[in-house]
């Protein structure tokens, strides 16, 4: 696939960033013309076990969805984890735009804490200071394949609600559908049959479903 120009020279940048902050520092660059295969370029993949082809990750589409790209450069210092949870990170987004201020890419940057994190637990015990732990949730999900970025935000999308899949009623899994929509699922590839084996529907269902929607 062919990237956008401006994309590739943000290329020596990510290598440079990698270099300065040493092995436990992942840096990679997505294309957004392509969220099922957009990471084009990657340095220390091994932290997350991403490659070149991968697919966006939950929370930056969030992102973007959300067009957080329109009142910021970037988002920062906000934790992930990889998706067996034996690693967590500090992350970091910033938005590659075009000339017209379009987001054509994104320039992220993970550093794995998680042994700092362990010495900080293991200093705390030692001085006995009592603590309470007021870190959110990890926003992020790494090394994650797309039919599992599918699930993670139906899941994320159906406790909101409250819903139970299985019992939810076809008002309720309607605007489910158009929920998952809004946030971006069906820009996947293969999104459809994702969401229909998930929800125990037809994918024509799902079709019917999104026009629905996009009719109200």
């Amino acid at each position: 696939m062919e990237r956008h120009p401006d994309l590739i020279r943000y290329f020596p940048i990510a290598d440079y960033i990698a270099a300065i902050n040493g092995k436990t520092c992942e840096v990679l660059i997505h294309d957004v013309s392509d969220l099922s295969h957009s990471i084009c370029h990657i340095v220390n993949g091994e932290i997350t076990g991403r490659k070149v082809g991968g697919s966006i990750t939950a929370y930056a589409l969030e992102l973007l969805q959300k067009k957080e790209y329109l009142t910021k450069e970037s988002v920062t210092n906000y934790t992930g984890t990889t998706k067996s949870g034996h690693k967590i990170l500090r992350s970091s987004t910033y938005f590659i735009k075009s000339d017209e201020g379009e987001v054509i890419g994104l320039l992220c940057v993970n550093i794995d804490i998680t042994k700092l994190l362990r010495m900080q637990e293991s200093i705390e015990d030692l001085l006995m200071i009592n603590q309470s732990n007021n870190s959110d949730k990890s926003p992020e999900r790494f090394d994650g394949v797309v039919d599992d970025i599918v699930k993670e935000i139906i899941e994320n999308v159906t406790l909101e609600y409250g819903l139970s899949i299985i019992d939810s009623s076809i008002s309720e899994k309607k605007e489910l559908i158009s929920t998952l929509e809004a946030r971006g699922v069906f820009k996947f590839k293969g999104a459809v049959n994702s969401v229909a084996h998930v929800l125990g529907v037809s994918t024509q269902t799902i079709y019917r479903y999104l026009q629905q929607t996009n009719k109200e």
